[in-house]
């Protein structure tokens, strides 16, 4: 590519953007609005010509042409699409965090089960239960054991265990 050529192309973009930068200060419109002394409210691009018969009058720039006499109702109606899926996403992370939460507090029981289990299995230890007196210790025999073991394991079944 050679200077000139991208000189031109330097120009051509300034010439778009100042073409643009004059194509929207011509589309913005100065609006008026005037208040009659019956209360009527007019609006108008133009200044009123007899000031004495309206009460007040602003001038409004920048304003957009009328559009959609829908779009109030629009607008709302996406507002309030808008909240309900914000409301449904928040209701299903809710709900997500808490399947996690009760997943997670599954596996830990789950774990704690199998832990228990292998400690009633393990007959080189000894384990005592408490006795019907206050602070009575009462040493589990096997068959204690492997009640306790069976009770452990029909809990697992049921919660699901794996």
């Amino acid at each position: 590519m050679t200077s000139q050529s991208l000189t031109f192309r330097s120009l051509v973009r300034l010439l778009a953007a100042v073409l643009v930068l004059a194509l929207s200060a011509s589309v913005s419109a100065t609006l008026y609005k005037t208040v009659g002394p019956d209360g009527k409210v007019t609006y108008s691009d133009k200044p009123p010509m007899n000031v004495k018969e309206a009460e007040r009058t602003e001038r409004m720039r920048d304003v957009p042409p009328p559009g959609d006499p829908d779009a109030a109702k629009k607008l709302s109606e996406q507002q309030a699409d808008f909240q309900k899926r914000t409301i449904d996403r928040q209701t299903s992370e809710q709900k997500a965090a808490e399947a996690q939460k009760e997943r997670a507090d599954l596996l830990r029981r789950c774990q704690d089960a199998r832990t228990a289990i292998r400690q009633y299995q393990d007959t080189g230890m000894t384990l005592y239960r408490a006795g019907e007196k206050e602070g009575e210790r009462v040493a589990m025999d096997m068959d204690a054991r492997l009640k306790e073991v069976a009770r452990l394991e029909a809990q697992m079944k049921e919660a699901g265990c794996e």
